[in-house]
């Protein structure tokens, strides 16, 4: 190797000397652009995958139920199942690169999905448990993109968090086209198609490098998040899931008891699952020139002004106005967070770990107590 460089190899680490995406920035090396693109993709699909799942989880929970208060459980198994997938997904990543682990991850969901829609045709409850903490599992996997994103190029976390924003087009398209060929049975039918989504993404997946090749001078030791960068970002990323995870829950009560239609109040979420993800497409611009907590910070005040708008909102444009705001804020405070937390570091699989289990648990606090 030219100027005693030398590549570092281990055991289980999957290797091709011919390809040299995922080098760090440090080295001056620029990721392959069509890595990026691969991945939003793939993050888009498992955006979609959530989006369905989401979408019809209280209806097909709700009959299924033993008991009233047994309703929620469904929903807090997807929340769970993503926080427990947290460290395997970020350790499997570091150890086997990103293909075996994002394609471990759209496994689950395939699993999920065909579990979840057994369980609703034969009635079985805990068997729709089991199917959507799968799911869940899936979710956490690919939520790593955009960590995947960041660490490949400056503003990939942006551009991956984008993509999401065609899922939020697409899921109410593919809702209603269920719903018009399967009638009864579509909302079964979504889970299913949930799954099958996930198997999408795995063959995407798979398309990604196999492995991450690193310089021993360059990597040996990484510069780490400060403990504020940690702690600042994963409590401002934890408070914005919460709130946003109520926001969800609470906005389908709302908007019926405003008389708002089943129609009007799917037009109102897919807009403000748009919201949610467009600000990928320029929040690289506000983070460079303000930097990842402020921008964070004005998010989660946007989400809170959102929130509050819903709250005292009884017409469907002010409902949509609101919830358009939220999604927003969400986005904003999401990514601006993750900017923060790699903004000049390098955080180590343990800290991206722990910052998206974090997440997931404020998401389950959130819809625990904000959601009613």
């Amino acid at each position: 190797m030219q100027g005693g460089t030398s590549f570092r190899m281990r055991a289980g680490q999957l290797f091709c000397a011919c390809d040299s995406d995922g080098l760090p920035l440090a080295v001056g090396r620029e990721p392959d652009p069509a890595s990026i693109r691969v991945m939003a993709l793939a993050f888009a699909l498992s955006v979609l995958a959530q989006i369905l799942t989401v979408s019809v989880l209280p209806l097909v929970s709700a009959p299924l139920a033993p008991t009233p208060q047994a309703v929620a459980w469904p929903t807090i198994a997807l929340l769970a199942g993503g926080a427990l997938s947290s460290f395997p997904a970020s350790l499997l990543l570091d150890l086997f690169g990103r293909r075996a682990a994002f394609a471990l991850g759209a496994s689950l969901g395939l699993a999920g999905g065909v579990m979840s829609y057994w369980a609703v045709l034969h009635g079985q409850y805990i068997g729709l448990v089991i199917g959507v903490a799968w799911l869940g599992m899936a979710q956490g996997f690919g939520l790593f993109y955009r960590h995947a994103g960041a660490m490949a190029s400056q503003g990939g976390a942006g551009t991956v968090f984008a993509a999401g924003t065609g899922a939020a087009v697409l899921a109410p398209v593919l809702m209603g086209g269920m719903d018009s060929l399967f009638g009864p049975l579509a909302a079964a039918g979504i889970l299913a198609l949930a799954g099958l989504v996930y198997l999408l993404t795995l063959g995407v997946a798979i398309r990604l490098p196999a492995r991450k090749i690193g310089y021993e001078e360059a990597d040996t030791n990484p510069d780490r998040p400060a403990l504020t960068a940690m702690l600042g970002a994963t409590a401002l990323a934890g408070l914005a899931w919460a709130v946003m995870t109520g926001v969800m829950a609470h906005a389908p009560l709302v908007m019926a008891g405003c008389g708002v239609g089943f129609s009007a109040s799917a037009v109102g979420m897919a807009l403000h699952l748009m919201a949610m993800y467009a600000p990928g497409l320029v929040i690289g611009r506000w983070v460079a020139a303000w930097g990842g907590l402020r921008v964070s910070l004005a998010g989660l005040l946007l989400l809170v002004a959102g929130a509050v708008l819903l709250s005292l909102q009884t017409a469907f444009s002010g409902l949509t106005l609101a919830l358009v705001v939220a999604g927003a804020g969400w986005g904003i405070a999401t990514i601006g967070a993750s900017a923060w937390l790699h903004q000049g570091a390098q955080p180590s699989p343990m800290q991206l770990a722990l910052h998206d289990m974090l997440l997931f648990v404020s998401a389950i606090a959130g819809a625990a107590t904000l959601g009613f």
